[in-house]
């Protein structure tokens, strides 16, 4: 889990696009709101989950000045099996309507405990706003403590999965087990610079095989999935680290920062370092 807080957002603020490298889920208590996720609008309400996978662009639309405050609970969590998303292989649908009443006030009343454990630890290691703190000075009780969220946020999820079981797919999609490989080894070596003839001889399969099979089981080039994940730590290391942006650059397998400049404000319409002023220590969830 990277957070948990509980948002009520007034109908007239307006989130900015933003993407972030985490899965995001909604559990929405109260209220209406217009939501754009990767280019769609959409309408969320009391009652609804959503779930937003990691890389996905969205803005929160402002209101109609006569609608309620919208308050619902956000969690940001890092979810995978082996290098692939629990989202997408899932395929966990964006916006889930729960029917059964009594399920959603058990997992709403699950994320309020979830958060109250969670402040309680960030207060414990003095570290409100200031997320370096809690990776670089840690004592044995405060590793303890975050352990036990780890733990709740455990339990938290298996729960989710309960309330969302109607609505998902009993088998996760198949992965060509030569491409899981190949996800993984990309995954492991993001620092290094990874062309394509090196990928394929990886598998021991031509360029243009490579292209194929990689298009036809992730629904993208492997160059592109390639440039995701180095978007996806770069992101990770903004907001969790004081890296500077030539090391964020380097740990992410870019080849230049010029290089890593350009490719992040032409995904993500912002700077690096304008990502990390906004998301650094905090989040609009």
């Amino acid at each position: 889990m990277a957070w948990i807080i509980k948002n009520v957002v007034h109908t007239e603020t307006e989130f900015s696009r933003a993407s972030y490298p985490t899965t995001i889920i909604w559990i929405v208590l109260e209220g209406t709101r217009m939501i754009e996720v990767d280019g769609d609008i959409h309408k969320v309400q009391e009652g609804d989950v959503v779930v937003i996978p990691p890389q996905t662009p969205r803005i929160v639309c402002s209101g109609d000045p006569t609608d309620a405050p919208f308050h619902y609970y956000s969690i940001g969590c890092d979810i995978k099996i082996g290098s692939l998303n629990f989202v997408e292989l899932y395929h966990l649908p964006l916006i889930t309507r729960i029917e059964d009443s009594s399920a959603f006030q058990e997992i709403s009343m699950l994320s309020a405990k979830l958060l109250a454990q969670s402040l309680e630890v960030i207060t414990m290691l003095h570290a409100l706003n200031q997320p370096q703190l809690i990776v670089s000075r840690v004592d044995t009780d405060e590793t303890i403590a975050l352990l036990g969220v780890n733990a709740s946020f455990h339990t938290w999820f298996t729960r989710f999965l309960e309330m969302m079981r109607c609505y998902i797919v009993d088998k996760p999609q198949e992965i060509d087990p030569r491409i899981r490989r190949l996800c993984a080894y990309m995954q492991a070596n993001l620092d290094r610079s990874l062309a394509l003839h090196e990928l394929a001889e990886y598998l021991y399969l031509s360029e243009s095989h490579l292209r194929l099979l990689f298009r036809k089981t992730m629904g993208m080039s492997p160059s592109e999935y390639l440039r995701q994940l180095r978007l996806q730590r770069a992101k990770e290391l903004l907001v969790n680290t004081s890296y500077s942006l030539k090391e964020i650059a380097r740990l992410s397998g870019f080849q230049t920062l010029n290089h890593f400049s350009r490719v992040f404000r032409t995904c993500e319409s912002v700077s690096a370092t304008e990502y990390r002023n906004r998301y650094y220590g905090s989040a609009e969830g």
